[in-house]
This record gives C-alpha cells, sequence and structure tokens, in this order.
C-alpha cells in the first residue's frame, strides 16, 4: 500500500503454508482488518489443537478445517458474535473425531479469552471417518 492510499491486491485470496504438526495449511481471510486477524487466531488455535490431540489419541488426521465467523457493530468497536464451524476427518471413528473437535474447541486458549468479552460458540462439526 502506498502513501497516496492506493491499493494493490495480491492474489490468490489465500496462502498456503508449512504447519508443524499437520504438514501444510491454507490460509484464508475475507478482509484484513484488526476483527478478522481476531477470527484468523481462533481459528489457528483450534487447528493447531485439533492435530495436538490426534496425536496424543493416536488418531491420523487425514484431513481437517477450522472456519471462523462473526460480526461487529456498525462502529466496528464490538463483536456481536462468534461461531467455529470444525471439519476433521481421520482413522478414529466418528465419535471420537467428534470429541477430539469439541476438545480442540474447548482447549482453545484464544477462544478461552473471547469468551470473557463476547458469545464463542462450537456451531457445527463435520466428522468423516476413514474406516
Amino acid at each position: 500500500m502506498s502513501d497516496e492510499g492506493d491499493i494493490q491486491t495480491v492474489e490468490p485470496r489465500s496462502i498456503r503454508v508449512q504447519h508443524h504438526r499437520s504438514g501444510r495449511a491454507e490460509l484464508r481471510v475475507d478482509k484484513l482488518s484488526g476483527g478478522h486477524m481476531l477470527h484468523l487466531a481462533l481459528a489457528g488455535c483450534v487447528f493447531n489443537n485439533l492435530y495436538a490431540f490426534a496425536q496424543k489419541r493416536g488418531v491420523r488426521l487425514s484431513d481437517a478445517s477450522v472456519t471462523v465467523d462473526g460480526a461487529f457493530n456498525d462502529d466496528g468497536t464490538a463483536s456481536t458474535g462468534i461461531t467455529c464451524q470444525v471439519v476433521v476427518a481421520g482413522d478414529a471413528n466418528r465419535d471420537d473425531l467428534v470429541a477430539i473437535a469439541q476438545d480442540a474447541f474447548a482447549e482453545s486458549s484464544i477462544a478461552a479469552v473471547l469468551q470473557r468479552c463476547t458469545t464463542v460458540t462450537l456451531s457445527e462439526i463435520g466428522a468423516h471417518s476413514n474406516r
């Protein structure tokens, strides 16, 4: 971005990065604002936890995604609530995959901090067993 206010667009709208637990991860942010980066922080925390909890339980995940959504009041000074959706697939039964997702969210340090300020809920879990 230049000082004159010209905005340069970078495509694609996502980046792929090396991830210490899953090998690779793709990050997507619809808008680059502090609030949206806060959502990305929550998604990253839950994503990391998914792989950590799976590893502790001897489960190999073949796919995982975390989508965080939320809105802000008109002047952007307060969140109106945040939702987190987790989809996970791996070599465990569905109930075990759901438990991993629930625990990954429940143990998220970012969610814990946010829950002190706004409503943060786990709205959906998709689990696909490879067995």
